[in-house]
């Protein structure tokens, strides 16, 4: 499987070793971004329609299971991550067997990983539930939609899984497309099983739950078509014990610092229970609209990740500077546009989720001191995805630790203490970001992740001297990732 197969034209595919870095960014991103939010009607429907048509209560249950299904979630997120990092730089590397050995073992661990998590969360949820200090009205609703989803668990494992390989590749066309499909399902199932079938909670998590298998076993398909580099061979499907290292050296910093954030999540939330039910179902409508409206940073974000991955398997540092910094300043711009649109119109939006005037009042108070800061979560989303794109995953899971746990969990503790209002949860999160805002300004500027880059290049590309590594080819040359790599790197 020579340089032909890399040369192949696929649709969809962004060529992210050339061209203006900001034009192939928004290129990449802008498909990113419309299957996130996709992503994201799956539960923000589910809470729509349970608001709507089964009441605030059920809202409120479905508010509180969300930082329980995000912590086990985070897991997997670290496997895929993972693996779509390696994928990228062997891809810009073009490297064909170590991109292969990779997928079909990225695969395998996706099915085994996702049992595991299906059997913890299925057996300790009530457990986390009562530690939330989860409302009796709610509790019972907010168990029966928790285990549901965690049913569902391997098909967004082998979605995502799957996905990534695509990004990681430069396709992110084709992961949009897919969950368009689904999440129309999703919503159809919604209005079946809640409105005339009244199933309440239960229906709105199957209907996740079913979508989920559907967009898993799509995605596969599409992933063994795109592609000679990614057609899935049952003969080859094996834990390749180099991979699987890789991956979880790469990974596992990731899952931590997502499952870091669900934990810190989690302990916000036992502080939110404590104002009542309505100020719960307030904040779970505020953090769905939040979630879409700090969409284009995650997607400018994970398409830094494959854009720096791809750069440094092809020994182009030159390009990630310079991606980075362009990267940045789209960002910011969308940003600004994005909080200016929630800060005028943020209190219809809630409209949708309810029509319980304290809910909305609870939900868009909490709008109003977050969304003006926007700017602070665009500058660790960012540069956290140069650095993972490098493979230095453990700086990003340090930051999360240092603005979610070190920062913000005394914060809300003592401006509780003083505000004796739900405004101390909202300013806290505030209060967080400037922590690691900064944080992540000072590790990136101090350049550990860049040392991560050369090792990696070094190793991809052992035939490059260390100024090529380190500034990229010479004005008159053509970039190096036209060149295929010595067949056994990184393999």
């Amino acid at each position: 499987m020579g340089e032909n197969v890399f040369a192949m034209k696929r649709s969809g595919t962004v060529d992210l070793l050339t061209g203006t870095p900001w034009k192939k960014l928004l290129r990449f991103a802008v498909p990113l971004f419309i299957g996130n939010l996709f992503q994201q009607l799956y539960n923000t429907v589910d809470s729509i329609i349970v608001g709507r048509w089964v009441g605030h209560v059920a809202l409120a249950a479905v508010g509180v299971s969300s930082p329980i299904l995000f912590f086990l979630v985070s897991i997997f997120m670290g496997v895929a991550m993972g693996s779509t990092v390696l994928v990228s730089q062997y891809y810009g590397a073009r490297n064909a067997p170590a991109l292969r050995k990779t997928l079909h073992t990225a695969i395998m661990l996706a099915l085994v990983v996702g049992l595991i998590l299906s059997a913890i969360g299925l057996i300790f949820s009530p457990a986390v539930l009562r530690l939330l200090n989860t409302p009796d009205d709610t509790y019972g609703q907010a168990l029966a939609y928790v285990r549901i989803l965690f049913m569902g668990i391997i098909g967004q494992m082998m979605y995502n899984m799957t996905c990534g390989f695509m990004r990681g590749q430069g396709n992110s066309r084709m992961p949009v497309i897919i969950l368009i499909i689904t999440s129309f399902i999703n919503m159809s199932l919604d209005l079946i099983f809640i409105i005339p079938m009244h199933m309440g909670v239960e229906g709105a998590a199957w209907a996740t739950v079913i979508s989920q298998f559907i967009s898993a076993v799509i995605a596969m398909i599409a992933l063994h078509r795109t592609s000679p580099l990614t057609r899935i061979s049952f003969k080859e499907l094996r834990i390749d014990l180099q991979r699987t290292k890789e991956i979880f050296k790469i990974g596992i910093p990731t899952a931590c610092q997502q499952a870091i954030m669900s934990i810190g999540g989690m302990v916000i939330m036992s502080f939110v229970t404590t104002y009542g039910t309505t100020t719960i179902a307030g904040y779970a409508a505020a953090m769905k609209v939040d979630m879409i409206a700090v969409m284009p940073v995650m997607s400018f974000s994970m398409a830094m990740t494959s854009y720096t991955g791809q750069n440094i398997g092809a020994a182009r540092m030159d390009r990630v500077y310079l991606g980075a910094k362009q990267g940045f300043a789209l960002s910011a711009i969308v940003t600004a546009t994005m909080s200016s649109l929630l800060l005028l119109f943020g209190k219809y939006i809630l409209m949708l989720f309810t029509d319980n005037t304290a809910t909305i009042e609870a939900g868009y108070r909490m709008m109003r001191t977050v969304v003006p800061f926007y700017l602070l979560l665009a500058t660790i989303q960012i540069h956290g995805g140069v650095m993972r794109g490098s493979g230095a995953t453990v700086i990003p899971m340090i930051n999360a630790i240092t603005f979610n746990i070190i920062a913000r969990i005394p914060l809300v503790i003592l401006l509780n203490h003083l505000l004796r209002s739900a405004d101390a949860i909202y300013w806290s999160q505030v209060g967080g970001w400037v922590v690691g805002a900064v944080h992540m300004l000072i590790s990136y500027k101090q350049g550990k992740w860049k040392q991560k880059a050369f090792e990696r290049i070094t190793l991809l590309h052992p035939e490059l001297d260390e100024d090529h590594i380190r500034n990229g080819p010479p004005p008159a040359q053509e970039p190096q990732s036209a060149q295929v790599a010595p067949a056994e790197a990184g393999a």
